[in-house]
C-alpha cells in the first residue's frame, strides 16, 4: 500500500498521472517541496526533510528514498491522506477532460478533428458571449496561432478553472441532448442487467457485479478498469449506479459506439 501511495504521490507530483500514461521514477526538490507546502510545513522544515531523504545527495529522490520517506511513522498518515486528496482531484480533472472532448466532439460539425472560428463561436455563443469575449477566448485556446485549434488546446482551454463553470453546464446541455436519444437503449440494458440478478431488481439500481458483467461483455475485461469505470459513473458515491447515472455512462463519447 505505501509502495502504491509512493508511485501514485510522485506521478501526481511531477505532473504526470493525469494525462500520461508513462511513469517516472525520480522526485525534484520543486516538488518535495510542494508536498510539504500542503502539509503545513515551512521551507525549513522541508528542507531537514529533504536532506534526511535524499541519501545519495543527488538532488532527486528516486522511488526507494522516496518509498522510506512516506513509510516513516510520522509522515505515512499525513501521505495516505494527501494520496486521497490527490486522487480525488485525479479523477475530477478527468471528468473535466472526458467533458471537454464531447464539447469538442459536438462542436466539430465537418469531423476534422479541429475547431474552426465558426464552429468555436457556437461554443461562445452557447455560452453567452460578446463577440470581444469570443475573441478574446479564441486568442488564448489557439496558442499556436494556427487558426484552428486541435483537441488539446481546446481541452486545456475548457477544463481550466476560469472556464470550467460555463463548460460544465454547456456539457451538461449537450449530454441531456444525447440523453434523449440514448435512453431507450439505457434502459434495455439497464433492464437486462437486472434480470442476472432478481433480487436486486426491486432497487431499480445497478450493483458492481452486474455493471461489471456488461463491462466483460463490452471488452472491458478488467476488474481494476470496470471499477474505474464504475466509479466514475457513480455520480452520488452511493455504490450502486442508478438508472439515470448509467444514462449518463452510455452517452458517454467513449462507450456509446459500443
Amino acid at each position: 500500500n505505501v509502495r502504491k501511495i509512493t508511485q501514485f504521490l510522485i506521478d501526481e507530483l511531477e505532473g504526470r498521472s493525469t494525462f500520461s500514461e508513462s511513469k517516472i521514477s525520480e522526485l525534484s526538490w520543486k516538488s518535495f517541496a510542494k508536498l510539504c507546502e500542503a502539509a503545513g510545513c515551512d521551507q525549513i522544515k522541508a528542507k531537514t526533510l529533504w536532506s534526511q531523504t535524499d541519501k545519495d545527495n543527488s538532488g532527486t529522490l528516486d522511488r526507494e528514498e522516496f518509498f522510506q520517506f512516506c513509510a516513516r511513522r510520522d509522515i505515512y498518515p499525513t501521505v495516505a491522506k494527501m494520496a486521497v486528496v490527490c486522487k480525488e482531484r485525479m479523477i475530477a480533472l478527468k471528468k473535466r477532460k472526458m467533458a471537454a472532448d464531447e464539447l469538442f466532439d459536438f462542436l466539430d460539425k465537418n469531423n476534422d478533428n479541429m475547431l474552426s472560428w465558426e464552429e468555436f463561436k457556437v461554443l461562445c455563443k452557447g455560452a453567452g458571449c460578446s463577440p470581444q469575449q469570443a475573441i478574446s477566448g479564441w486568442s488564448v485556446a489557439d496558442e499556436d496561432d494556427s487558426g484552428s485549434l486541435d483537441r488539446d488546446e481546446f481541452r486545456k482551454f475548457a477544463t481550466s478553472n476560469t472556464c470550467w463553470p460555463v463548460m460544465a453546464k454547456l456539457h451538461s446541455q449537450v449530454q441531456h441532448m444525447k440523453l434523449v436519444n440514448v435512453k431507450p437503449m439505457s434502459n434495455t440494458i439497464f433492464e437486462e442487467l437486472q434480470k442476472q440478478y432478481p433480487d436486486m431488481e426491486s432497487l431499480d439500481e445497478l450493483t458492481f457485479d452486474q455493471f461489471a458483467a456488461l463491462c466483460k461483455v463490452a471488452g472491458a475485461t478488467s476488474t481494476v478498469k470496470a471499477n474505474e469505470l464504475f466509479k466514475s459513473s457513480d455520480e452520488d458515491q452511493s455504490g450502486t449506479i442508478s438508472r439515470k447515472e448509467f444514462a449518463y455512462f452510455c452517452a458517454r463519447r467513449d462507450v456509446y459506439p459500443v
